[in-house]
Formats: structure tokens, C-alpha cells, sequence
């Protein structure tokens, strides 16, 4: 199957998707949701009929093509959206749109936080059961602090979670009032810590969001001690994924976010997924590659730098490992690495 096809189809209901969002953004909402979710290797809430990805694609973009050039016959109403504040300076505006998220989470959704990390650092060969054990950890971008939490429940002797939005601060003190677990509001890309600070320096899903990825890096690599871990997560790049993300996040913007969220919410989609309204709505979204990546951190001098190559179900990198050709999809994947930094 070739990647032509696959992009023409998608620039097809891209560009239908555009032309209907005043006219119909509920149905926009729909649409979006449903293909979105069959770009990932797995669903943890709606099973696939189809496991070969290319082929569950190609099937559901005929579909919506189909269905979206027969949707212009329908009626609609006018509704007046207000302009969202484009001058609000990022991270605040960042900081909004996740603090939402965050509030979202139940305390067994929080919980679960321990399991993804764990089914995550087990395909590191440098991972062992103690490896959080001990610790001081910092986590870089904490949000509302589930993965500091997870940190904790982990065994790390110390946790600070660190984080730019008010509402992520708030929501973490308040659900996680512990001795050995502490939230700051900082800047991630200019931290107030000394120098090899930190055993393990967590940062989940963070930099990408920021004006400056390679300053956060090196910020990073600055509070880790020598021996020190680093894990980093970060936006991939190529592929029909990351093309559909990089669109998507240039015209949902056209629909207000409170209105994305009750329609998604009315279709029963569960409070813990957020990964709609994260890729619509972030104010920035930087994608990277492993090269670049790369070459920032090993003129930092660590001593190594550990690929995931697979995670959990839905990540990227499970499905460049279990399906064949499958970069046509998924291009790099995400990035997850386990970074020493040297002594």
C-alpha cells in the first residue's frame, strides 16, 4: 500500500473538515475523534475490527470521504464562537488547556500512573526494580502530579514536581499531600535548582509544548547528578501521524475548546482521555526527530542514550515494532529515551 494514497485521502477530509467547521463543528468534532483514534496501533476503549493498521485506515478514510460529501445537504444553525485571546503568552495559554485536563483524572486513573511508567522503563535494558528507589526525583513539568505521585508510590525517597500553570500546581497539592512529595511552580526552561541536583530527572511529554526545546534539554542534563538518569519524552516526527497532528492543530482552534469538550463528552468519551483535546488545542507542538535529539544531547557529553522501542498498546513505537512498513504510518514514532549522564 502506498504512502500516496494514504495522504491524499487524509488531505481529502482535511480539507472538507475545514470547509464544514462553522457550518457543522459538531460533526467536525465526530469525525476528527473517530479517525484520530485509528491512527494509534491500539484502543483502549473501543476495540478495532481491523488490527492491520494501513488496512483500517484506508477502509475508514473511504468512509469519511464518503460521508462528508454527502453531509453538505444537511441543515444548520449559526453559532457564534468568541475569539479566543491570541495574545496571552504561551505557557499561561499552555497552562490553561492542560489545567482543564488534570481535573479530569479520578484517583484510580491517577494511580494508574505507577503502571504506565512501569510498562514503559521495563523495555529499558538499563531498568531494574529498584531503579526509582532512593531517589531524588524531580519531575519536569509536572501537570497536576500524577506522575510524581507514580514516582513516590515507585519508592523514590524524594519527589519535587515542577510546573509553569497555577491550576496544575493547585490540583497536585491537593490531591497528593505527602510527606516525601512536594510542587513548585517554575519555568522548566530556567529552573531554580543547583547544578546535579537531582538522581532522576523526569520529563514527560513537556519541552515540545515550550518556545525553546533545546534549553529545556540542557536544563534537564544541568539538575541531573553525574551517574544520573534523564528520562525524556518528546513529539516524533514524519508519517501520516504526525502530518494529521500538525493539521489538526491549526484549524480546531477555530472551535472553542469548552465546545470541543461537551461534544466529546456527550459521545461518552471516558474523562481520562485527553489526547483529542491535547493535540486540537496546545498552543504550540513541536515535532522532533531522533537525530536532532541526539546531537543535542551527546554534545552535552552523557554517557548514553537508551531508544524505547516498545511500550505500551497505543504508543507509537509498539506499532513500528509489531507491524511491518509501518513508518508510512507512524514515521520516527514518539521519542523515548533514558539518558546517564556522565561522570
Amino acid at each position: 500500500m502506498k504512502s500516496n494514497s494514504l495522504i491524499q485521502n487524509q488531505n481529502i477530509i482535511f480539507s472538507f473538515i475545514r470547509r464544514y467547521l462553522k457550518k457543522y463543528p459538531y460533526f467536525c468534532i465526530i469525525v476528527l475523534h473517530e479517525y484520530f483514534r485509528n491512527l494509534f496501533p491500539d484502543d483502549p476503549h473501543i476495540n478495532f475490527k481491523i488490527k492491520d493498521p494501513k488496512t483500517r485506515i484506508v477502509d475508514l478514510q473511504i468512509t469519511l470521504i464518503n460521508t462528508l460529501q454527502n453531509f453538505e445537504n444537511f441543515g444548520f444553525y449559526n453559532i457564534n464562537f468568541k475569539n479566543l485571546n491570541a495574545q496571552e503568552e504561551l505557557k499561561k495559554k499552555t497552562g490553561k488547556v492542560y489545567g482543564k485536563f488534570w481535573k479530569r483524572f479520578s484517583n484510580k486513573e491517577n494511580i494508574n500512573a505507577k503502571k504506565f511508567i512501569l510498562e514503559r522503563f521495563r523495555n529499558f535494558k538499563s531498568f531494574n526494580n529498584n531503579f526509582f528507589k532512593n531517589k531524588k526525583i524531580i519531575d519536569v513539568g509536572c501537570g497536576g502530579g500524577r506522575y510524581s505521585n507514580a514516582l513516590r508510590l515507585l519508592k523514590a525517597k524524594q519527589v519535587i514536581g515542577v510546573d509553569f500553570s497555577d491550576d496544575g500546581i493547585f490540583t497536585a497539592k491537593k490531591n497528593y499531600n505527602f510527606k516525601n512529595i512536594s510542587f513548585k511552580k517554575q519555568n522548566v526552561l530556567k529552573l531554580k535548582f543547583k547544578k546535579n541536583s537531582f538522581d532522576v530527572v523526569f520529563c514527560n511529554g513537556v519541552l515540545h509544548h515550550t518556545s525553546d526545546f533545546k534549553r529545556g534539554i540542557k536544563e534537564l542534563h544541568r539538575i541531573c547528578k553525574p551517574g544520573g538518569h534523564i528520562y525524556l519524552y518528546l513529539y516524533g516526527t514524519g508519517g501520516l501521524y504526525w502530518s494529521a497532528r500538525k493539521q489538526m492543530n491549526k484549524f480546531m482552534k477555530l472551535i472553542p475548546q469548552e465546545y470541543s469538550q461537551k461534544v466529546l463528552d456527550l459521545i461518552g468519551m471516558p474523562n481520562n482521555r485527553f489526547i483529542f483535546m491535547d493535540n486540537w488545542y496546545v498552543p504550540y507542538e513541536r515535532h522532533c526527530s531522533h537525530k536532532e535529539v541526539n546531537k543535542i544531547l551527546k554534545s552535552l557529553g552523557v554517557e548514553f542514550i537508551e531508544k524505547m522501542k516498545k511500550g505500551r498498546k497505543t504508543d507509537l513505537e509498539t506499532g513500528l515494532f509489531n507491524y511491518k512498513n509501518s513508518k508510512i504510518i507512524w514515521g520516527e514514532g514518539e521519542i523515548r529515551l533514558l539518558i546517564k549522564k556522565s561522570v
